[in-house]
């Protein structure tokens, strides 16, 4: 199996963190209401109640739920609520809450049983009514596992994002969206080394490999321009970016004959010889012979 890049592991890690600590917080703060909640409506219905247990019974929930976010994370970065693909991650998420459901309602009955067991000294039933008991657990699980799953969604939008822009100030380089058939081809625009016209196609050259892609070589021209290359039109079907070019050779009839770092050689034509002559002040490592 194919270890995921470090990026991505410390990606996912910060995550699940992040959420641990919105899931114990939120649960925190719900399992004292209830508790709460519970032993103050005893008190007020005249109802004999061990103050002890309202607080066991929310608390071993809360801590069973903690237990399982780690997993919901897994199936969630399994099975994203993204297009495409969204009906099937919505079923996979339906099964994954009645899991959810059963592990919880398993967990916190065992937690249960030895804390009232040793702190309370006497036995704890749960399964009076097993069907509605169960109907009732998957209720409020489906929710909680809901909350989770929207809480793992919000927080990886935010981490992406955040890295992204992180990445944008630190001048991480440009890249190329081009499209070849129905593929999409992502480039480190930099790294592009010439660009052919092709019909109505372009080859597109970059660290060895060359790419045809559905594009005009002038509008791929003026991306390159954009993304901070400095890609000069050396003939009429022909771009070349300028930090490629180590050698210019005048050829008699007044073309050039033009070679790349990687060692594609290409004819310039007269008609923009100007356009490379403009650079040869600026680039010290093109030979011009």
């Amino acid at each position: 199996m194919t270890q995921p890049p470090a990026d991505r592991i410390d990606l996912d890690r910060r995550i699940l963190l992040r959420v641990l600590l919105l899931a114990a917080a939120f649960l925190a703060v719900i399992a004292f209401v209830n508790a709460t909640t519970l032993n103050t409506d005893a008190m007020r219905s005249g109802r004999v109640l061990d103050g002890r247990i309202p607080w066991i019974e929310e608390y071993s929930s809360a801590v069973v739920i903690i237990v399982l976010v780690p997993l919901v994370a897994l199936w969630e970065r399994r099975f994203r609520l993204a297009m495409p693909g969204l009906p099937r991650a919505i079923g996979a998420h339906v099964a994954g809450s009645i899991v959810f459901s059963a592990l919880h309602v398993a967990g916190m009955v065992l937690l249960r049983k030895v804390v009232f067991a040793v702190a309370l000294g006497q036995a704890y039933g749960f399964f009076d009514e097993p069907l509605t008991d169960l109907a009732y657990e998957y209720r409020k699980d489906a929710l909680t596992y809901a909350v989770i799953l929207l809480m793992l969604t919000l927080v990886r939008s935010i981490e992406f994002n955040r890295r992204h822009s992180r990445q944008e100030r630190q001048g991480e380089p440009a890249r190329l969206t081009l499209k070849s058939g129905g593929r999409t081809i992502l480039l480190d625009a930099h790294a592009v080394e010439w660009a052919r016209a092709a019909a109505n196609y372009v080859d597109v050259h970059a660290r060895g490999s060359t790419h045809l892609v559905r594009i005009s070589l002038s509008a791929l021209e003026a991306q390159l321009h954009a993304a901070g290359v400095d890609a000069v039109r050396v003939h009429r079907s022909w771009i070349v970016n300028r930090a490629r070019i180590v050698e210019i050779v005048p050829l008699g009839d007044g073309d050039v004959r033009i070679r790349t770092s990687e060692g594609t050689e290409i004819r310039g034509s007269r008609r923009y010889r100007h356009l490379l002559d403009a650079a040869n002040g600026e680039k010290p490592d093109a030979r011009v012979a």
